[in-house]
Parts: C-alpha cells; sequence; structure tokens
C-alpha cells in the first residue's frame, strides 16, 4: 500500500508597477527547496518558477491569490 502526503502553498499578492510582490503566504507541509523565495516583499515570479520547476501545480488562481500543491509519494 502506497502512502502520500500533500504539501500546500498560498501566495497573497499585491501588484505595484505590474509587478506581483508577496503580501502574506502560509506553507502546509514543506515548500522545500523554495522556502528562500518566500518572504514579504518577495516576488511572486521567483517564488512561482522554483515551487513549479520542484512539482507543485497551481490549483487555484484567483485575483491576488495563488494555491499551490504537489504530492510527495513515502
Amino acid at each position: 500500500m502506497s502512502s502520500f502526503r500533500t504539501d500546500f502553498v498560498t501566495i497573497i499578492f499585491r501588484r505595484v508597477a505590474g509587478v506581483r510582490i508577496i503580501r502574506r503566504f502560509r506553507i502546509v507541509g514543506t515548500a522545500f527547496p523554495c522556502r528562500r523565495f518566500l518572504f514579504i516583499g518577495g516576488r511572486v515570479l521567483n517564488a512561482e518558477r522554483c515551487l513549479l520547476a520542484n512539482g507543485f501545480r497551481i490549483i487555484s488562481s484567483r485575483r491576488n491569490t495563488l494555491v499551490f500543491a504537489r504530492k510527495i509519494f513515502l
């Protein structure tokens, strides 16, 4: 029987001169190795690229919120 865990990252951002800037974020599980890109005032683009390159998928995208999820099989 295989088991897995799911990691979630939620990013709430604002736009400043067309650039998406992180206002708040929440990690459930782990965001490794992308934690260094997740900080208040950081660029969403950097965090988004890292998360997508490391197995996360965007599961929700609304006006100023992105939600990412990744399943890890143990």
